[in-house]
């Protein structure tokens, strides 16, 4: 007769399988455990093997940081002037953009 084993047990073996890179039908046979057994003992304590699961990686926080807001310089503008129409636009703007929005103002 087989011997019973205690849930810390099982825990043990779930956290075993999961860490080994063997699929579960394999480390089943080679733990002389029944599948059957090794899903319904995994069920009845909640063990979810995240990694296969979702892809998700339990992820620790190492050191603790502190984060400022260093104020940027304010950003110079152009002034664009088309017609009786005067515009500020940022430096760093779209070559792009500001083709299409004086196309647009010319229209």
């Amino acid at each position: 007769m087989a011997s019973r084993r205690s849930n810390q047990e099982w825990k043990t073996l779930l956290q075993q399988c999961e860490e080994s890179s063997l699929t579960i039908k394999e480390f089943c046979r080679q733990n002389n455990l029944a599948t059957s057994a090794f899903y319904t003992k995994r069920q009845q304590l909640n063990v979810v093997d995240e990694r296969r699961d979702n892809g998700f990686v339990h992820a620790q926080i190492t050191e603790r940081t502190m984060q400022y807001q260093v104020p940027q310089p304010p950003v110079a503008n152009m002034a664009l002037s088309i017609g009786d129409i005067e515009l500020s636009i940022p430096q760093g703007t779209s070559a792009i953009y500001l083709a299409e929005l004086i196309e647009a103002l010319r229209s």
